[in-house]
């Protein structure tokens, strides 16, 4: 049986120490991808659209509402605290992979697709839309805004826009899959062909003396730019001076891949999500390794090219194919690189977060991955523990269609409802009134069924993560069988002396298993020594000839083991003597040991006193030493 549950749950938003938008791939135009927010664990999936068609897009946030490009080519656009759609979207755009940019001074949204700038008032109305040339695949990129302006890639061309749609000037470059990064006067740019050039901001003119452009590593990956350094992750993750391209230094971090993310800069540190699923967190200045870093492997075997976003003292990465959102303290925080929370998401595309980062605004985490939509984790110190799903019980297996769930809604006794589906994403599932047991018919054809929970307060109240319970639907049932083994207490004895025997019986199966009888068949010339049985009971067997039984009840726990042990007499004939054991079970099968636990019954050698008990060696000692006397005795002359 494979458990997935949900993590913390959570009723009350808790506000942030400092709310902040989030209106671009990476955050600003420095591409950093930080937040001065501080988020409180634990985190809450509060809620999550599946409308949006995501592959590799990206989502951003302004003034409560989060917009976000889907690849078929609409615009959406969510409230952040609901979910629900706002009025006027989605609106059509063209084909993308990218992430759309807000500038909320001028009220407009900008979305680079299709060889196109779309730009949109905030109710989704038109405002104009201008032919750039090639926009390239821009995987969950798009463009940035500085002052007003909006600045692209697009046509091997870089471009500065004003809201009205006038160019303010175009210049020319290389590659069209990257955003620009923006540092006081100057705009920088990866060509994506092995160069790093710079720009000035006021007039486009690129800057070719003093270092520029620099020779770098050839990768589609933007760069970020803050305090006078450019970090590119490429082979290695680069550090730049900005001043005259010289390098400040390098380190290795994860190795490369057919794509990487952009570095996230904050509080002194830079961090970067490796192609081998590992976060690495350097000195900004140094680019010595940060206390606690790398991390841990966060599992995931590909796909590895989520950027990570900092908030206060944590890390949010998509961590590749497992579909999971990983929360890990920072370089300040007091548990850095340490996994803190781990939220499970769902997606129907196997690469899971790929390239998708995650935004972070007003205490709202907000995670997109490949056909999976966008998901809103919520901050909360309140957290509503507890909360899960069985099926039959915890059972593994079932031969029958309809099955029985086992409900908890955790510590919120307010939940007062609950929807159920075999669709993560619950589709045409109802929310009907919350119980703890509720029959239900597993969907048709043999195979893993998977049935998912959630629970609400009220018609429109704090939504519960979501549990799920597997179980396998199969013609027969093939239970995992009780294994019965045999040891004995010491592999040799002298003859007629005492031995022991543990029987043990260890249950593989998730759930409890009763025998009725314990079994046991001691080879011949073999005795039980009455009263000696101890661990599943201390009652004697009964007895048929070798056969000893001893009658249950006895319990043998999920996943765990039963003992019995017990006291024989061995015989007094010399040899190798085995034992075997077994038992019967309700509803399940018992393996027995065959032939196993030899006692090797040693000939007594000359002059060994056997061991008949304090008595009786005594007695012969007696003997022994009598027959000495008798011997000298008949020797003197």
């Amino acid at each position: 049986m494979n458990k997935i549950l949900g993590g913390f749950l959570s009723i009350v938003l808790a506000l942030p120490a400092l709310a902040a938008d989030w209106p671009a791939f990476r955050n600003d135009a420095s591409n950093a991808g930080a937040s001065t927010e501080t988020l409180t664990l634990p985190l809450v999936d509060r809620w999550h659209s599946t409308t949006v068609a995501v592959e590799e897009n990206g989502a951003v946030v302004s003034n409560g509402i989060v917009y976000m490009s889907s690849n078929p080519g609409e615009l959406y656009a969510f409230d952040v605290a609901t979910g629900a759609a706002i009025t006027g979207f989605p609106v059509a755009t063209s084909f993308n992979y990218g992430t759309p940019a807000v500038d909320a001074v001028n009220g407009k949204v900008y979305v680079l697709a299709g060889g196109q700038l779309y730009s949109f008032n905030l109710d989704g109305t038109t405002a104009w839309t201008i032919a750039v040339g090639a926009t390239g695949t821009n995987y969950n990129q798009g463009p940035v805004i500085d002052a007003g302006y909006v600045y692209f890639k697009a046509g091997n061309n870089l471009h500065k826009y004003d809201s009205s749609g006038t160019p303010a000037w175009v210049s020319v470059t290389s590659g069209s899959n990257t955003q620009p990064a923006i540092m006081g006067d100057h705009v920088y740019v990866n060509s994506e062909t092995g160069q790093i050039r710079k720009y000035l901001k006021s007039d486009g003119s690129e800057i070719t003396t003093g270092g520029f452009p620099i020779a770098t590593a050839v990768q589609v990956a933007s760069l970020t730019a803050v305090n006078g350094r450019l970090f590119f992750k490429a082979d290695q993750l680069y550090a730049y001076n900005a001043s005259d391209g010289s390098t400040a230094w390098s380190a290795a971090s994860g190795g490369n891949s057919t794509y990487n993310n952009s570095p996230a800069v904050a509080n002194g540190a830079v961090y970067v999500y490796g192609a081998d699923s590992i976060v690495y967190a350097f000195d900004e200045t140094t680019g010595a390794p940060m206390t606690g870093f790398p991390s841990v492997y966060l599992g995931s075997a590909g796909a590895n090219y989520s950027s990570p976003s900092v908030a206060g003292d944590l890390v949010f990465v998509g961590a590749g194919r497992t579909q999971i959102l990983k929360v890990l303290g920072a370089a300040n925080n007091s548990t850095p690189g340490v996994v803190l929370e781990e939220h499970l998401t769902f997606s129907t595309d196997p690469q899971g977060f790929d390239l998708c980062s995650p935004a972070v605004s007003d205490g709202i985490v907000f995670a997109m991955l490949d056909g999976g939509g966008l998901y809103a984790f919520f901050s909360d110190d309140n957290p509503w523990t507890g909360g899960a799903i069985e099926i039959n019980a915890g059972a593994d297996c079932t031969d029958t269609q309809n099955v029985t769930l086992t409900l908890d809604r955790g510590s919120n006794v307010a939940a007062d409802q609950m929807q159920i589906s075999e669709d993560p994403f619950f589709a045409g599932a109802v929310w009907e009134p919350y119980a703890t047991t509720k029959p239900w018919v597993l969907s048709s054809g043999f195979g893993t069924k998977t049935v998912y929970v959630q629970f609400r307060v009220g018609g429109s109240g704090p939504l519960s993560n979501v549990f799920n319970d597997q179980i396998e639907y199969s013609e027969v049932c093939d239970i995992g069988a009780i294994v019965a083994t045999k040891t004995a207490d010491q592999p040799l004895s002298q003859p007629s002396t005492s031995n022991g025997y543990t029987i043990t019986f260890n249950n593989p199966d998730s759930a409890s298993v009763t025998l009725n009888t314990i079994t046991d068949t001691l080879s011949a010339g073999f005795t039980y020594v009455a009263g000696s049985t101890t661990g599943a009971t201390t009652s004697d067997p009964s007895i048929n000839s070798q056969q000893l039984t001893w009658t249950g009840p006895f319990n043998i726990p999920a996943t765990g083991n039963l003992q019995l042990h017990f006291q024989v007499q061995v015989p007094a004939t010399p040899g190798l003597y085995y034992n075997e054991a077994g038992g019967e079970a309700v509803g399940n099968t018992v393996t027995p040991t065959g032939p196993t636990a030899p006692i090797q019954v040693e000939a007594l050698a000359l002059g060994a006193i056997p061991t008949l008990g304090t008595a009786g060696q005594l007695g012969f000692a007696l003997l022994l030493a009598i027959a000495g006397v008798l011997a000298i005795l008949r020797m003197r002359p």
